[in-house]
């Protein structure tokens, strides 16, 4: 949608993209940026050459979850024994983003494949990152991995999976449970908890009771998390239509009172994830994310979007949705003056849809709004946000120095004009003179 904030998941990444290596093929230094996630094509075009140089590969993770659950992927990762320096050696455009960590990424036809070493992890310091890795075989690396359903390899040229942790066998009982003992998986990397849950809510799973109470347990260690990479899930559960049961989820395990105290502190969660779940469906993460955090103060709001290291647009976008929140219930005779800047707002449409919601909880009907809609759709489009009829630069001509008293008469003509009082540049400048008259 043309407007539209660069969602927080985008916006970390573009980040990230500027702190690459990259490296010189031989075409010379490669553009990032165009770069799209791997189809099964280009990750098949990588495994066969590093098969061909003799180094084992396989694709690893979500997308053998995904195919074995026979949902499309949109992300195809590949697990190999060469080093990234090996791999450097075999493609002409490399990005070392994580060498350190056993990561490079392949670009191939403007598609980014992701190749990890096979590896082992070291202790989690930093409770996000190892602070050093060892080489290792497909067994040991599955099960340094979060989940188990996460967990296995598949061989495309063999057609054959390779579980080692019991993955497959989750995922016939529909079940999230970690690789070895919760607690560790969770203390190497606390957005684990996180994760467990956009995956138990996205595939319609259980998590398994051991794992529920490792997230119980650890709940209140969210906070050592990032706010970027916190909002990064966060965003990623607000775009589904579950975005609702995701919210309850984290709160029966005791993980949303950490990552959102103020929907606590104001008593608002419950309405709150009512308010979203009547707008999920549209899988409009900004618009759901407004609808969580409508019914805060502005300063909270502010507050928390800080904290989450998202964009002046995000807040300024969920701030003018919750500032307008009740707006409803005087639109249908709100001076036109103050109804057509509300639509030449870029979220409008989204603000409408939190009206519906909020006069249906108050009068269980929404005929307000359906009056509304009907006024809006009345008025010209070309009336809307029009272009000023006179300018600071007239007021001047006509002996008006600037300051606030011409910002005044400039803001009184410009209300007559949306107000459909005056429609020319001639009227407006007779108010003009009008209004500088009464000022004296």
């Amino acid at each position: 949608m043309g407007g539209m904030p660069m969602s927080p998941a985008e916006n970390i990444h573009k980040r990230l993209r500027g702190g690459f290596r990259i490296s010189h093929g031989r075409t010379g230094l490669y553009n990032s940026r165009m770069a799209l996630p791997a189809t099964k094509t280009a990750a098949m075009y990588v495994l066969k050459r590093l098969r061909a140089a003799g180094h084992e590969s396989l694709f690893a993770g979500g997308c053998v979850r995904d195919m074995l659950l026979g949902r499309s992927s949109y992300d195809y990762d590949v697990a190999t024994s060469a080093t990234p320096q090996q791999v450097r050696q075999l493609f002409p455009h490399v990005l070392l983003v994580g060498a350190q960590f056993g990561v490079a990424m392949v670009i191939h036809r403007r598609r980014k494949v992701e190749v990890t070493t096979f590896r082992t992890d070291e202790s989690y310091s930093d409770g996000r990152r190892p602070d050093g890795v060892r080489h290792a075989t497909a067994r040991e690396d599955a099960q340094r991995r979060d989940f188990t359903i996460n967990a296995m390899f598949y061989d495309p040229l063999a057609e054959e999976v390779i579980d080692y942790v019991g993955g497959r066998e989750d995922l016939d009982r529909g079940v999230v449970r970690t690789v070895g003992e919760p607690q560790q998986r969770f203390a190497e990397d606390y957005l684990r908890m996180l994760r467990a849950v956009r995956f138990a809510v996205r595939l319609g799973f259980r998590i398994d009771p051991s794992t529920e109470d490792g997230i119980r347990r650890n709940a209140a260690n969210i906070t050592a998390v990032s706010g970027e990479r916190i909002l990064d899930e966060l965003w990623r559960m607000l775009s589904e239509p579950s975005a609702a049961e995701a919210l309850r989820r984290m709160a029966e395990l005791g993980l949303a009172e950490h990552i959102l105290s103020e929907l606590f502190d104001t008593g608002a969660w419950e309405q709150a994830i009512r308010r979203v779940e009547h707008v999920a469906n549209r899988r409009d993460a900004t618009l759901a994310l407004a609808a969580l955090l409508a019914e805060l103060p502005p300063g909270d709001i502010s507050a928390i979007i800080r904290r989450w290291g998202a964009s002046n647009d995000l807040k300024h976008s969920a701030r003018w949705m919750a500032e307008h929140l009740q707006d409803w219930r005087r639109a249908d005779d709100m001076p036109l003056r103050e109804l057509k800047p509300l639509m030449a707002g870029e979220h409008f449409d989204r603000l409408k849809r939190l009206w519906r919601f909020e006069e249906r909880e108050a009068t269980g009907g929404v005929a307000g709004c359906r009056r509304i809609a009907r006024r809006a759709n009345a008025i010209p489009p070309e009336s809307v946000s029009p272009p000023a009829l006179v300018t600071g630069a007239d007021l001047m001509e006509m002996g008006l120095k600037p300051g606030p008293r011409m910002g005044r008469i400039l803001r009184r003509i410009h209300d007559a004009q949306l107000d459909e009082q005056i429609a020319t540049r001639d009227e407006a400048m007779d108010l003009a003179r009008q209004l500088i008259h009464e000022a004296g």
